[in-house]
């Protein structure tokens, strides 16, 4: 029954984020009325198993490593902590996959917050190897600004991947669920995009390099 009560919480957790306060009140309330003591044994325990079934958050955002130190701290503090738990199924499964290949990293049969942030994180790298002028420019188009500004933002790896690339490529998750086929164009969307965005500061001395060739060479 503690078990079912606990995962419950994690289910209820997919549709929003849920505070860690709750499954604590939960938990105090009939029919189990756990003992705070107990509670406080057994909360990081659970949260232990389940890690790759969830992303955590804090006061200051998305909390990439689940480790002994935090889950102490989720126990001490739940009022300061959230979850949200994947459901990351069908077309963003496919989607998810297509993120990995895109990258050459191998296909995953399920989502967990290891693949997430195995994922990201070569969006991150490639941000902060930008140039100056790559991070600032408006010399792009519209949707290479806001491809690049979702990477720059992300705090959470599953909403930048599910909510703010598609934004930025003009396309929502339920026209791409109708139509598969739209996969490839997505991901061949995001290469030239990501393509667009490194080459921002080269094509910048061209134009200058242009500039000067024309007028007075």
């Amino acid at each position: 029954a503690l078990w079912d009560e606990c995962v419950r919480f994690l289910d209820d957790a997919k549709a929003t984020r849920m505070g860690v306060h709750v499954l604590v009140e939960r938990l105090q309330k009939k029919p189990l009325k756990l003992k705070q003591g107990f509670i406080d044994f057994w909360l990081p325990i659970f949260l232990f198993i389940c890690r790759d079934e969830y992303a955590l958050f804090d006061e200051n955002g998305y909390v990439p490593s689940i480790d002994d130190e935090t889950l102490v701290l989720v126990s001490r503090q739940p009022d300061s902590f959230e979850i949200k738990s994947f459901d990351i199924s069908g077309i963003k499964l496919d989607l998810f996959n297509s993120y990995r290949s895109f990258l050459n990293i191998e296909e995953a049969d399920t989502v967990t917050n290891d693949s997430l942030i195995e994922l990201i994180k070569p969006f991150l790298i490639f941000y902060a190897q930008l140039p100056e002028y790559g991070k600032r420019t408006k010399r792009i188009s519209k949707q290479a600004i806001i491809l690049r500004d979702a990477i720059a933002l992300s705090k959470e790896p599953e909403k930048t991947f599910f909510e703010d690339f598609p934004k930025a490529m003009g396309i929502s998750l339920e026209k791409i669920a109708k139509n598969p086929e739209l996969v490839k164009d997505y991901i061949d969307t995001l290469q030239a995009l990501v393509r667009e965005i490194r080459t921002a500061y080269e094509e910048l001395i061209n134009r200058i390099e242009n500039f000067i060739q024309s007028e007075f060479i």
